[in-house]
């Protein structure tokens, strides 16, 4: 059996949201060459069922979600970890929109209308965003 070389300036391993991402993200600059486990759609992120969660409404703020999301890690969280996710977590999802994701809006005949936002566990306002 002959080997086969396959060069690229970046090997990203794991085809979930943070490898994508940062795919997407070095793309413009790198060649990227990708590996992942199985099909891409089978990964954990299609699994964790869940939405993106971010501060997007005046009555909730970025203390009630770290709050939020400490007492729900029951002391499992890094609370700095914790702090910089949420503090950077409304800067991601516009990326995102930037970068063509679809994320549900409350009313289909207003694309530019406000976005349908959830409440899920262990969250006391509705900043759960999800991609139609």
């Amino acid at each position: 059996m002959t080997a086969k070389q396959i060069e690229s300036d970046v090997l990203i391993i794991g085809g979930g949201a943070a490898g994508l991402t940062l795919a997407l993200k070095l793309a413009d600059t790198f060649s990227i060459r990708l590996i992942s486990k199985g099909i891409l759609r089978e990964g954990s992120t299609l699994y964790a069922q869940g939405g993106i969660a971010a501060v997007n409404a005046p009555d909730d703020s970025l203390r009630s979600h770290i709050e939020d999301t400490i007492n729900a890690g029951a002391g499992l969280c890094d609370p700095e970890v914790v702090r910089f996710t949420v503090e950077h977590a409304a800067e991601n999802i516009q990326w995102l929109i930037d970068q063509g994701i679809a994320f549900t809006r409350n009313s289909a005949a207003s694309p530019q209308g406000e976005y349908h936002l959830t409440r899920e566990g262990g969250h006391s306002h509705r900043r759960v965003f999800h991609a139609t």
